[in-house]
């Protein structure tokens, strides 16, 4: 069949303004001075020419059908959104017992995977502890920030990681070292240590990293106040990833003292797989700057959230 350039030219032009400027055929009848009918030719004539290509996307249920939007949406690898439990504590542990299942279940051999802190770490740990058939993997497992000394366990680094060595097979490389230092200072004389020196080896050979979002403000306050003074309430923090905060475009918020040990957002960056699990509590706005940080290739959500954050 030969149709000239302007028809072709004529085709798109009208395919355009119905499937990308969603104007109604009458609506681009008027526009170009033709007949609706002849609109309805046209775009049956896009069709038909490949000019448009419709694709229908398998989907059985609302939770992939806002998978495949939210993947869309932040341009993920991955995206598992997990049905909602009776309660926002059922829902955590369903979400913590299928991060389990997605990270470790996946990871490859000579793994090197790093892991974060907060209550979804420590949810997804106690459900590693209570299974009585553990994985054999290879490789090794160290967490990604020091430790610190508040009553929530979810908080103390190196629990986590031998927890989770005794269920993946993984070596735990423990980190000696606080999350935070009293000032800069101490922190510059402990770069010098070898205990610092490999944990940043740990950190540049990380295939993984598995990492929770926390609101802001949230519980533990981290010593805000002394590393950030006003500047989370100034640039309007929405959460935070690991001790580092953003705000709502997911721009990082840099402390006006450096004294935490935590791997890099750059590093972050640099790791391939990067999986964040989400709870039921965490808001709208503090997922989605997160989101927009950068680091994060997978997302473990629940059904609710999910349904907030697509556009």
């Amino acid at each position: 069949m030969n149709i000239s350039d302007k028809k072709i030219e004529r085709i798109t032009q009208v395919a355009k303004l119905y499937y990308n400027d969603n104007l109604t055929q009458n609506e681009i009848a008027d526009n170009l001075k033709i007949s609706r009918p002849m609109v309805s030719v046209l775009l049956n004539e896009a069709r038909s020419l490949g000019i448009v290509t419709i694709t229908v996307n398998d989907v059985s249920n609302t939770r992939q059908l806002h998978e495949n939007r939210i993947k869309d949406q932040f341009n993920f690898k991955n995206v598992i959104v997990v049905k909602d439990g009776k309660s926002p504590e059922e829902t955590d542990i369903n979400v913590s017992k299928t991060a389990l299942q997605y990270c470790f279940e996946k990871a490859k051999s000579n793994a090197s995977i790093g892991i974060g802190w907060g209550s979804m770490i420590g949810k997804m740990t106690d459900y590693a502890q209570r299974q009585e058939h553990p994985l054999h993997l290879n490789g090794k497992i160290f967490p990604l920030i020091g430790g610190i000394g508040a009553t929530y366990r979810s908080y103390h680094t190196n629990e986590i990681i031998r927890i989770l060595s005794t269920y993946t097979g993984l070596e735990a490389k423990y980190c000696y070292l606080p999350a935070f230092f009293n000032s800069a200072e101490e922190k510059k004389i402990v770069q010098n240590l070898q205990t610092y020196r490999e944990y940043k080896e740990n950190c540049a050979t990380m295939n993984m990293a598995i990492i929770s979002i926390s609101n802001y403000p949230s519980y533990p306050d981290l010593g805000v106040v002394y590393r950030y003074e006003d500047l989370l309430s100034k640039h309007k923090s929405v959460g935070r990833l690991l001790a580092h905060y953003y705000d709502a475009m997911g721009q990082i918020i840099l402390p006006k003292v450096d004294n935490a040990i935590q791997v890099s957002i750059e590093e972050l960056k640099k790791t391939s797989n990067v999986t964040a699990i989400c709870s039921s509590l965490l808001k709208p706005e503090s997922l989605i700057g997160a989101l927009r940080v950068g680091v994060i290739k997978n997302v473990i959500i629940p059904e609710s959230l999910a349904a907030k954050i697509i556009i």
